[in-house]
């Protein structure tokens, strides 16, 4: 399989380099994947600018490439897929699960902004770290401290009889309802 590899960023760029991409491509595509993520290289772009026709095997080899990212906790996004393979992963429902994108640059454009976040949280961040746990700790004290623990909720409530309750209550006090009246039917 004809391919070139270089880097942008923190990615990596497979491009396949082949009009055809089919079963013949598929061990050396393995290989490749294989070779580029144990050398560290997990977040990949796959660039398919040049291939114009796919087969089952190619398919797959789409699905191995997303698969083998994961599995090293990376990232396999596929950039610049033409119509016809578009079709048959979204015929296949394969298109749900994968990152597909137009171009490279859209990919360096929505990544770009979160890796500099990541990069800016490694080193030491004057803004403290958020910790929902500790969020909702905070906020199940803050309950407590106004008295509603939960003691104070009635596990046995029914909706029901506390509406009868208060209508039977409303009409021995002569205490009129408030809201918009209910509309009559004219019979």
């Amino acid at each position: 399989m004809k391919h070139s590899v270089s880097n942008r960023k923190e990615l990596t760029i497979l491009k396949i380099e082949e009009d055809v991409f089919d079963f013949r491509h598929g061990p050396s595509y393995r290989k490749t994947l294989e070779d580029l993520i144990e050398n560290g290289n997990t977040h990949l772009i796959i660039d398919f600018s040049k291939v114009k026709a796919i087969d089952s095997c190619g398919i797959s080899s789409i699905l191995l490439a997303h698969k083998l990212a994961n599995t090293a906790h990376g990232l396999a996004i596929f950039v610049a897929l033409c119509q016809q393979i578009k079709d048959l992963l979204k015929l296949t429902c394969i298109d749900k699960q994968l990152y597909i994108f137009s171009s490279i640059n859209e990919v360096v454009t929505l990544i770009e902004p979160a890796m500099k976040s990541r990069r800016g949280s490694k080193g030491h961040s004057k803004a403290p770290a958020f910790d929902p746990i500790e969020e909702l700790d905070e906020e199940i004290d803050l309950i407590e401290e106004n008295g509603l623990s939960d003691d104070a909720f009635d596990e046995d409530f029914d909706p029901d009889e506390d509406v009868n309750a208060k209508s039977a209550t409303m009409k021995a006090t002569g205490e009129k309802k408030r809201g918009r009246p209910k509309k009559t039917s004219k019979k």
